[in-house]
């Protein structure tokens, strides 16, 4: 993530999804949101001695190792258990505005809801996350949806080169 925000310098309107564990929870003071700081998922089997790693660490080095994205509410909110949980791997889709803050990547994406479903998935570790998303026949956004109208197209194509 850091790597591609850098290099690339993403608009506020370029979303990306990643596949992360979760370092730890906030509620925002505004009680409008929540800030996750999140780390590679593929960190999950060896959690608690990379957070003694961090932990040892000097601010500006820890900073350049985490992911915070601010979580915000839908309108209508639900108050069921915590969305997030320490140590659990979730993949987050559609995060937006990806900048650095001093040598920190933050970004920010809208919560669950009637007009995002599927943008927040909970897994039980980082390889089903993975299998997921590749078997995932699912476009993120409806303008990538195909239209049958492209298959007939390729099809034809197809058949003329034969």
């Amino acid at each position: 993530v850091r790597e591609f925000v850098k290099g690339e310098v993403p608009a506020a309107a370029v979303f990306i999804s990643v596949i992360m564990c979760v370092l730890t929870v906030e509620r925002l003071v505004n009680n409008r949101g929540t800030r996750v700081t999140l780390v590679d998922g593929f960190t999950q089997p060896h959690f608690k001695a990379y957070c003694r790693q961090l932990e040892k660490m000097d601010p500006f080095r820890r900073d350049a190792r985490v992911l915070q994205v601010t979580v915000w509410d839908p309108k209508i909110r639900s108050h069921g258990r915590p969305r997030f949980q320490t140590r659990v791997v979730y993949e987050l889709k559609k995060i937006h505005t990806m900048k650095f803050y001093h040598d920190m990547v933050q970004g920010s994406m809208q919560s669950l809801g009637t007009a995002n479903p599927g943008v927040i998935q909970e897994f039980a570790d980082f390889e089903m996350a993975k299998r997921a998303r590749l078997d995932s026949p699912a476009p993120l956004f409806n303008n990538q949806a195909r239209d049958p109208a492209d298959e007939d197209e390729k099809e034809e194509e197809e058949e003329e080169m034969m």
